[in-house]
């Protein structure tokens, strides 16, 4: 490939390498093309040529295409003219592009013939650096990591024991392992095929194991209430959202809980505390339990929260007649706010520039890092709402012995119709996974779905319609490799990856004087 392409040619390769990544996610789900897609970008890193621009553009191509729909809710409900919307885009994908740059650019400090050390141990070292700083720099933005692409994948059974990241790196153990046999010959070549098919073998020896333990089963409804975004906020339109999910939530009979989406009351939760009264009553009587999306409001420190609620569950606090009031402890407080959309960064500079900064959402407070799980028919279901079930780590401290579900809430109409709300549910099958808990997802729009506790679809709702998904839900307790140990296995393979590098540059600066004299 050295003889063939251009410097130039190589940074477009780069690019269309990157392109192709997208792919392997949702809603495709072309498993094979990551590995595929980092083989490619391997083979065109070169020594004489900038890692930093090869990677910048690989990743221009894999955000460009694999988050294009952020702008959506730029352009359709930002209020900012096309021309700025697309401008913000750039920088965002930018932005992304620099980590694949960062990992590019580090594993061509190598210094020293490029053979299994290399391939095998500094490179995904390298791309794992990468992927662990996108994870919380600025906030973090995880999305696209390339383990979640192997959702479908044999090595999804790996995610229990190394998690998220244990997958992704076995994806650049096997891209590695493809370069090697490419462009080494003699034994190395054997020592990457055996290598390639570890992880496979691997999947496969995982395939069927249960790390949880199923629990007595409940029937769960969730209510998709496909209220458009436009007038989702507007207060004429409220009284008439709160009617039509009563109206739903009447009309389930034998669900044990019912699900309504992120912020499903659009208000505050002190605006309508009639109305939770009176519907947690309806709900005391029919011994159904509710967990809903609002606005909560402290009212002595004046802070807001998006926030989880129950409703319908007996407790001695609040008398016989009714378990819902004001500030009950039951209830969850979002931590991890989304920039712009939740909280504005460096507000006083950058809330007057545009009304893209004044949505009807973004100044919230945010919530404990810990937090009790949410007390539902007995049983401990710990929350995320929205992109907090993409961060593994956020939700791994909370969970208990008693924890035996994962509650989702969302409301991706921000997204419209594009691929963005089919990668949030693959986001949300991976955490299934890591923690063998079912997870129980619930959406305005979509795509609302239960999810069984190794990270299959047991049942989903078709997007952008009104209705109600109702299936069983099958607690698990218990404890996975993962849960219990994090990201420190994956984490010392990546440190003993980059001291294999710090060994290479010292024996070769050894060597150089040597090779002078």
């Amino acid at each position: 490939m050295k003889q063939v392409l251009t410097p130039r040619l190589r940074l477009l390769a780069a690019f269309v390498c990157g392109l192709i990544a997208p792919f392997a996610f949702a809603p495709y789900g072309l498993w094979p093309l990551m590995p595929l897609s980092l083989l490619g970008l391997l083979l065109l890193l070169k020594p004489e040529q900038s890692g930093f621009k090869l990677g910048f553009c690989y990743g221009l191509g894999w955000f460009g295409y694999g988050i294009h729909w952020v702008h959506v809710s730029m352009a359709e409900f930002g209020g900012m003219p096309l021309i700025v919307s697309l401008a913000l885009m750039a920088l965002l994908v930018a932005y992304l592009a620099l980590y694949p740059a960062f990992s590019c650019w580090l594993a061509n400090k190598w210094q020293g013939p490029r053979r299994l050390t290399f391939f095998l141990l500094w490179f995904p070292a390298c791309w794992l650096l990468g992927e662990w700083l996108r994870s919380w720099v600025l906030t973090g933005f995880p999305w696209l990591q390339p383990g979640y692409s192997q959702i479908d994948s044999p090595l999804s059974t790996i995610a229990p024991v190394l998690g998220l990241y244990g997958v992704t790196w076995l994806v650049l153990l096997i891209a590695a392992s493809a370069a090697l046999i490419l462009v080494n010959k003699g034994k190395v070549r054997w020592v990457a095929c055996l290598t390639i098919a570890l992880p496979l073998v691997l999947g496969l020896t995982f395939k069927g194991v249960s790390w949880t333990q199923a629990q007595d089963s409940l029937k769960v409804a969730l209510v998709q209430g496909n209220v458009p975004l436009d007038i989702k906020w507007l207060p004429q339109h409220r009284a008439a959202s709160l009617v039509m999910y009563q109206q739903e939530t009447a009309a389930i009979e034998d669900a044990d809980v019912i699900v309504w989406p992120e912020s499903a009351i659009a208000a505050l939760e002190y605006e309508v505390i009639d109305f939770l009264h009176d519907l947690d009553g309806q709900l005391l009587n029919k011994q159904q339990a509710l967990i809903t999306g609002v606005i909560a409001h402290d009212l002595q420190n004046n802070q807001y929260y998006n926030a989880l609620i129950t409703l319908g569950q007996q407790t001695e606090e609040a008398g016989a007649s009714s378990a819902y009031y004001y500030e009950n402890p039951n209830r969850y407080y979002k931590n991890h706010l989304l920039p712009i959309g939740e909280f504005v960064p460096f507000e006083q500079l950058l809330r007057p520039l545009a009304p893209f900064f004044n949505l009807p959402m973004s100044s919230f407070n945010r919530g404990d890092a810990m937090q009790q799980n949410l007390e539902v028919k007995g049983h401990q279901w710990l929350a995320a709402i929205c992109y907090e079930i993409a961060f593994g780590e956020l939700l791994r401290p909370q969970f208990t012995p008693e924890t035996d579900a994962i509650i989702t809430v969302s409301n991706d109409a921000w997204f419209g119709t594009s691929i963005g709300p089919q990668q949030h549910l693959e986001i949300a099958q991976m955490r299934a996974l890591e923690f063998g808990r079912p997870v129980v997802r619930s959406t305005n729009t979509g795509v609302t779905a239960i999810i069984d506790r190794f990270g299959n679809i047991q049942q989903r709702a078709p997007e952008y319609q009104q209705l109600t998904l109702t299936d069983d839900v099958t607690p698990a307790t218990g404890i996975t490799p993962y849960q219990r140990f994090g990201l420190w296995p994956v984490a010392l393979i990546m440190l003993l990856g980059l001291a294999s590098g710090l060994v290479q540059r010292i024996r070769q600066r050894k060597l150089q004087p040597a090779a002078n004299y």
